[in-house]
């Protein structure tokens, strides 16, 4: 029997949710020399959808910027992928779900979120690069404790 043939493609990719909040314009406080305080939270959902062999791989950005204790504003991503994948033992299907696909979505992500940013009156916001495996690492060690 031959070994069937590892498959992982994107078939479609969209923006589900995108929410900009410009709580105080930066023209209102554009005298202040502070450095703005920019917390950046992520998050990876995934699910296997009706189709065989296609998963729904969600990143979730959360973005709350401030200076002093002034939020500027108030952002949420959410960019979704759908993945053809096939062929992968199945331990290896969180890895391939929880670090390559977000991995593959993140530069659209960043792309929308710097847009939207400058669009909203800041000057864009680059992401630095993420460490989708880490990340991984991070969800697995607190699925970990929630169960002891």
């Amino acid at each position: 029997m031959a070994e069937e043939e590892q498959v992982l493609g994107v078939v479609a990719q969209y923006i589900k949710d995108l929410s900009f909040e410009n709580i105080n314009p930066i023209s209102q406080i554009a005298t202040s020399n502070d450095q703005p305080n920019i917390d950046v939270q992520l998050k990876v959902n995934t699910n296997k959808t009706k189709q065989k062999d296609v998963y729904s791989v969600e990143l979730i950005t959360e973005i709350t910027t401030k200076v002093k204790n002034t939020t500027l504003f108030v952002m949420q991503l959410n960019y979704c992928g759908e993945f053809l994948i096939k062929g992968f033992d199945e331990e290896l299907m969180n890895p391939i779900l929880y670090i390559e696909c977000p991995r593959l979505l993140f530069p659209f992500a960043r792309s929308i979120i710097s847009n939207a940013v400058n669009e909203g009156g800041f000057p864009p916001l680059f992401l630095a690069p993420v460490d989708f495996a880490g990340l991984y690492q991070q969800q697995m060690e607190a699925k970990n404790q929630v169960k002891q």
